[in-house]
């Protein structure tokens, strides 16, 4: 193996150990040599608990995506239910409609007036769509959230015995009432 070669594992491993493109085999691919070849060259230079290090700094970086996404979602979840709380507010409020009057004459332009009607049935349905459709989707990021921050786990854990432990009432009423199961 040549000395440049040599060099070029080495920095590759300096760089990408233990992060998604710094697996052994993806290295040796990268310079065209064995998987053997790239643990020599690691061991020769001192890098074989590089692996370990690209992890911890992998998973550092990992949990720090994590946490923004998560801020990320909490913000939406915010700015939904705002929304939702600004369409209840305005729900019986008046509707103003803009309209587009063309006016006549030889120099004809257009204007926008303004008609200021109560809300109806129509209004008040879409609205309420609006308002549905707004606190649905802070709902699903809140489970989404839970979900990612292990509590839906526990909470699918105690769905799961609750139907246990109602399976197995009904199984002794069933005995009980000289039923078979």
């Amino acid at each position: 193996m040549s000395d440049e070669l040599r060099a070029a594992v080495a920095a590759d491993i300096e760089a990408t150990a233990g992060t998604p493109d710094g697996s052994y085999r993806k290295i040796a691919g990268r310079h065209s040599c064995s998987v053997a070849t790239v643990q020599k060259v690691a061991e020769q230079a001192g890098l074989k608990d590089a692996w370990q290090a690209g992890r911890a700094q992998t998973a550092a970086a990992t949990e720090v995506t994590r946490t923004s996404a998560a801020a990320k979602r909490a913000q939406l979840q915010l700015d939904l239910l705002d929304d939702a709380q600004a369409l209840r507010k305005k729900l019986f409020g008046d509707v103003v409609h803009l309209n587009v009057v063309k006016e006549g004459g030889q120099f004809a332009g257009e204007s926008v007036e303004e008609t200021v009607l109560p809300a109806g049935p129509r209004d008040w349905r879409d609205t309420m769509s609006a308002i549905g459709v707004a606190t649905s989707k802070a709902v699903e990021l809140a489970r989404l959230e839970a979900e990612q921050a292990g509590t839906g786990q526990v909470s699918g854990l105690l769905e799961a015995l609750e139907i246990g432990l109602r399976d197995a009432r009904h199984r002794r009423e069933q005995q009980a009432a000289g039923e078979q199961p």
